[in-house]
């Protein structure tokens, strides 16, 4: 997954290297198939800003699932980004999780960009991997 990179170096005037925060707050972000989860928290893990519920059952005129699903998480993250400006934060580490669609992930970051307008630090997919799983059970012998 190099989406990290290229939402670095789409806009990189945008995202500051040099503003580098020990103190930085957090933004995880996580995206399941049907609902987006935006949460603002400081570097503790305090949560600054409830995490905001989006599903795609919330514009009953729009149908159309996984676009509507895209959709509404762009919404979501961008109006966290402009909470978050209100509030008065400076910098933020986003952390991205879910098995969801590479587009899917990009855009929610971008729309958050768009609506925080302030510098972020880094970008991290939080994501776990399996690494083969548990074992299988040995076939049965007739």
């Amino acid at each position: 997954m190099d989406y990290v990179r290229t939402a670095i170096n789409e806009e990189s005037s945008q995202i500051s290297r040099l503003n580098n925060d020990e103190n930085a707050d957090c933004v995880h972000i996580k995206l399941l198939r049907n609902n987006t989860f935006v949460t603002v928290t400081d570097p503790n893990g305090n949560t600054k800003i409830g995490g905001l519920k989006a599903s795609s059952g919330m514009v009953p005129e729009l149908k159309g699932g996984p676009k509507l699903s895209r959709y509404v998480a762009e919404a979501t993250s961008e109006h966290v980004g402009r909470k978050a400006r209100e509030m008065g934060l400076r910098s933020v580490v986003v952390k991205v999780n879910g098995f969801s669609f590479f587009k899917k992930k990009r855009q929610a970051i971008m729309s958050f960009k768009e609506g925080f307008g302030n510098s972020i630090v880094s970008i991290e997919d939080t994501t776990r991997k399996p690494h083969n799983g548990c074992r299988l059970p040995k076939k049965r012998r007739i």
